[in-house]
């Protein structure tokens, strides 16, 4: 797995190591200054002031890279699931999209219409969805749709070949299975 940080994060590690370097300088400094004659109260208020200036800085910067480096870390995985889950909700809604036209070629129905409206509306939504994990694991997404079986400009283009569904499941939701609720009612 490759370490890929920001391009700021290098002036963030350099001016945190800076910032220490100059703290632990200062202290050093002040140690010998100490040793060679007694320091006044506003040259020990200044020593202090720029050593605990330097350090809390240097810390803060080191800190904050380390904590954003382990939540990435920590969401990489979850974060790559839950994107090839909303890649493969996206597929499924636009396979059923694709049915739902054929179904209106083949005889139209205007309940098929709200239907239909509702399916788009929902792939619409998982379009976002994706796109915001792609915001979080911007190369693990790449990444996925790259190993996937469909080039990413052909997602939105699916149709019912591409999926796993059986069309003529489709047209058994007409039908009350075996005891099933009817949902129609």
């Amino acid at each position: 797995m490759k370490l890929r940080l920001p391009k700021d994060w290098s002036w963030s590690y350099a001016l945190g190591g800076f910032l220490v370097a100059i703290s632990l300088a200062f202290a050093a400094i002040m140690v010998y200054a100490s040793s060679q004659r007694e320091l006044s109260s506003l040259e020990r208020a200044l020593f202090q002031v720029v050593i605990l200036g330097g350090g809390l800085s240097g810390s803060f910067l080191f800190g904050r890279m380390s904590a954003l480096q382990a939540a990435r870390d920590i969401i990489r995985p979850q974060a790559r699931s839950a994107f090839r889950r909303a890649r493969s909700l996206r597929r499924s809604l636009n396979a059923l999209s694709a049915r739902i036209e054929t179904m209106q070629e083949e005889e139209y129905d205007h309940r098929l219409d709200l239907v239909h409206a509702v399916v788009n509306e929902l792939t619409f939504v998982s379009q976002d969805a994706l796109d915001d994990w792609r915001d979080v694991i911007p190369d693990d997404a790449a990444d996925i749709m790259a190993n996937t079986d469909i080039a990413p400009d052909r997602i939105n283009d699916l149709d019912m070949a591409n999926t796993d569904i059986a069309p003529d499941r489709i047209d058994d939701l007409d039908e009350d299975e075996g005891g099933s609720p009817d949902w129609r009612d």
